[in-house]
């Protein structure tokens, strides 16, 4: 019976046990696999969040890349439309890139990849402003800013960019590793457990077993794609990238990096990076030691040193470099990274900019800015070591014939040739430089007066013994020479300069083709010298807009209101200082030296332009006043202008381009002017009358008066000399002149004005003789024209 009662119980023991072993691999079974489905979609996610990373980072890289080549391509953008196309390719690649940065700083990383990741975008953020930097610069010019901009830090930046992005993708890559590391952990206890399942469980083992296979056939392969991706991306950028193990042995280079080493990444693997990456300091010539001494200064430290990498076949290239640590989670280092970038194509650029900068495009020579630059050195050393030297300042005489006869491109020609014979007759210290047109200039170091003297006519000759054929056409040129002597009592450049320009002026002006020497000790030359520098003065005032018109108010006399206001133009000139020079004080030199009629030709252009501005705002009334009289702005005019032939044509077109309103212009003429070429006087007054302007005969009573011409001339005003007017309170000769000259001035239909009114009595005498107007200091002081008066002009009476 026992047997039997075993056999049932034993059985369902077995059942039991086979149950409770069943349920226990099925348990076992389900562990594993749920702990082999948590670890696989670890990795799953691991991977797609890897595979987000290296594609951001390639983004960035690659539009980083193509941020660079347009900067580059701007930099050799030689007319401002193929600046413009790059410009706008390069806002089209910034878009991509600002879009590739936003994406890397989006990312979800750990916090072991976060400061990797800060520090990428920052990085980039910081090249991109330097590029934007650099880009504005270029587009504005300022080449020479723009290169130094771009070696100082846009290079540096780009570096530290790079060496972020691939701190980051070592991070990821570390990240990576040890969640494989722990997937195949899991995978083994998982195995484990259903081991102990026994043989029973052996088909399902197999069966998970080739489940586990396949997923990790597959999480392999997605690695492997993942590593093929990181190495195009370093197979793909501009820079040379070599990495180590902890050891400092080479593990890989790219082959930007094999091309400048000499080496493959395969024969260089396992051998010393000093072996392969050889750094020469660029100052020195000493060996640098690419690997750092510590972790934190030597990245810093490389970055400021300029060097020359060496190749296998000892080759050298000027390069950039940074390198950094690639340390795992645990702060260990697993070896070293270092980025390079070859510099030599930025440096030679960089060194043409600086030659183009100091030197004139056409003949090669220095340009202005260089030329007084080393004036200024020359200066200094003959103030502090008693040194002499000499500075000739020269034009060519008849260079104008050649360009208007034959064009610009045999001027240019003619320059060029010039230069060559002129650089033959000059000292191998000296410097010929081209200043402006065709005017050149010339440094003799260490040289006295007479051994410069002696250069100075060598020259002179030599360009006057020249003969420039064009086209079968031959021409001579000459070249007046200014020489001014450079020791310890000289002034500074631009007073230098300034007398050399007007010794240059006066020997034109003594017949050209000759040199004039600035002898500052002669006593007959301080006037000559105050008069030459005047003309420096006044050229340069043409040359940087320095002139400046202001008006004078000239009042009506008679109660009647609403009058429109009436104005004399006075010109002023600022000088170095800043100070305004009257027109007594530079008018006599410009007239010596045939400036005024220039001078007069801007005072006019400038007033019509002025008086068209104001016409067409409004500001200048369209409908007359009440008196229905129309003001006018006077303007003076020597006789230089009035035997100038083409100054009615001049006039004419002007007053046709503006078309200002009949009589708002008025031309004032002296009497002395006047009378000393009255037919021609005449002439222009009868022509400008038929354009509209009005007349007035300035400084009457002080040339040999007639009342007999006036009957000739359409003068509207008659300006009364203010030396009458001055003193005809006291004086009953100056009253009884100006009373017969008003009347006699009623007779012939003009109206007169009173200059030089300077009181209270004299305003209430002219009133009481019943002149038209008055003009003085006491009436109203010159102001700047366009600037407005404070208050509405009102009838003056005594």
């Amino acid at each position: 019976m026992k047997p039997l009662l075993a056999g049932p119980k034993s059985q369902y023991l077995l059942y039991a046990s086979f149950g409770l072993l069943l349920a226990a691999l099925t348990a076992l079974i389900a562990l594993g696999l749920a702990r082999i489905e948590s670890f696989n979609q670890q990795i799953h996610t691991l991977s797609e969040a890897q595979g987000r990373k290296i594609g951001t980072v390639s983004e960035l890289f690659l539009s980083n890349g193509q941020r660079s080549a347009l900067i580059d391509k701007l930099f050799g953008a030689e007319t401002g439309q193929a600046r413009k196309t790059v410009h706008e390719q390069y806002l089209r690649a910034i878009e991509a890139y600002a879009r590739a940065v936003e994406k890397l700083s989006a990312l979800q990383v750990d916090p072991s990849e976060r400061a990797a990741r800060d520090g990428a975008t920052a990085a980039a953020a910081r090249a991109r402003a330097i590029g934007e930097d650099i880009v504005g610069l270029l587009m504005k010019g300022e080449i020479a800013r723009a290169s130094e901009l771009n070696l100082t830090q846009a290079v540096l930046e780009d570096s530290r960019s790079q060496e972020t992005l691939y701190l980051l993708l070592e991070a990821n890559h570390a990240r990576t590793a040890e969640a494989i590391a722990a997937a195949n952990e899991g995978m083994r206890n998982g195995f484990l457990l259903i081991g102990v399942g026994g043989i029973l469980a052996l088909l399902a083992g197999i069966v998970i077993a080739m489940l586990v296979i396949r997923i990790v056939a597959a999480t392999e392969a997605k690695l492997e794609h993942e590593k093929e991706l990181a190495q195009v991306t370093l197979h793909s950028i501009v820079d040379g990238v070599i990495t180590t193990d902890a050891a400092g042995c080479v593990e890989y280079l790219n082959p930007v990096a094999e091309q400048y080493l000499g080496w493959t990444s395969a024969q260089a693997s396992g051998k010393p990076l000093s072996q392969i990456y050889r750094v020469l300091d660029e100052r020195s010539g000493k060996a640098i030691d690419p690997l750092p001494l510590t972790q934190a200064a030597a990245a810093t430290e490389a970055e400021l040193v300029a060097v020359r990498l060496v190749d296998r076949n000892g080759r050298e290239c000027p390069v950039r470099y940074s390198h950094a640590p690639i340390l795992g989670r645990d702060g260990t280092v697993h070896g070293m990274i270092v980025v390079f970038h070859d510099v030599s194509q930025l440096r030679a650029m960089a060194q043409q900019l600086t030659w183009q900068a100091s030197h004139d495009a056409l003949t090669g020579l220095v340009n202005r800015r260089e030329f007084e630059r080393r004036l200024t050195e020359l200066i200094e050393t003959a103030a502090t070591q008693r040194r002499e030297h000499a500075l000739l300042f020269m034009d060519l005489d008849n260079f104008k014939a050649v360009n208007d006869t034959c064009g610009h491109s045999a001027g240019d020609e003619l320059l060029r040739q010039l230069t060559a014979i002129m650089l033959t007759r000059m000292r191998g210290s000296d410097t010929l430089a081209r200043l402006g047109g065709d005017e050149f200039g010339a440094l003799l170091e260490s040289c006295p007066v007479d051994q410069a003297l002696r250069i100075a006519n060598g020259l002179r000759e030599t360009v006057r013994e020249f003969r420039f054929v064009w086209e079968g056409k031959t021409f001579s040129v000459g070249v007046s020479v200014g020489l001014v002597p450079i020791d310890a009592a000289s002034a500074d450049v631009n007073q230098v300069l300034a007398t050399a320009d007007a010794c240059c002026y006066d020997a034109k002006n003594r017949g050209r083709d000759r040199v004039q020497v600035y002898r500052p000790e002669e006593p007959s030359r301080s006037g000559r010298r105050e008069e030459l520098q005047l003309v420096s003065q006044i050229n340069r005032a043409f040359e940087l807009g320095k002139f400046r018109l202001y008006r004078q108010r000239i009042a009506p006399l008679d109660p009647a209101p609403h009058r429109e206001l009436h104005y004399e133009i006075l010109v002023r000139m600022v000088d170095r200082d800043g100070n305004l020079v009257p027109a007594t004080a530079f008018m006599p030199a410009a007239e010596r030296y045939n400036l005024l009629t220039s001078i007069e030709r801007w005072v006019v252009s400038s007033l019509v332009e002025f008086l068209h501005r104001q016409w067409t705002a409004g500001a200048i009334p369209h409908d007359l006043a009440g008196s229905g009289e129309r003001g006018f702005y006077s303007v003076n005019i020597s006789g230089a202008s009035i035997n100038d032939k083409s100054f009615p044509d001049f006039l004419r077109n002007l007053l046709t381009r503006y078309q200002l309103p009949s009589g708002l212009l008025c031309i004032e003429i002296t009497e002395t002017t006047a009378i000393s070429n009255l037919a021609k006087a005449a002439e222009l007054m009868h022509e400008l009358k038929g354009m509209g302007c009005r007349f007035a005969l300035d400084d009457f009573g002080t040339g040999m008066s007639s009342f007999a011409y006036l009957k000739y001339l359409p003068v509207d005003f008659l300006k009364i000399a203010g030396v009458f007017i001055k003193d005809m309170v006291n004086d009953p000769m100056d009253f009884a002149i100006v009373d017969s000259i008003n009347r006699i001035s009623h007779i012939l239909g003009m109206r007169t004005v009173a200059e030089s009114v300077e009181d209270a009595a004299t305003l209430a005498r002219i009133t009481e003789l019943g002149l038209d107007y008055a003009q003085g200091y006491f009436i109203a002081e010159p102001e700047a024209l366009g600037d407005e008066p404070v208050e509405q002009q009102t009838p003056l009476f005594a």
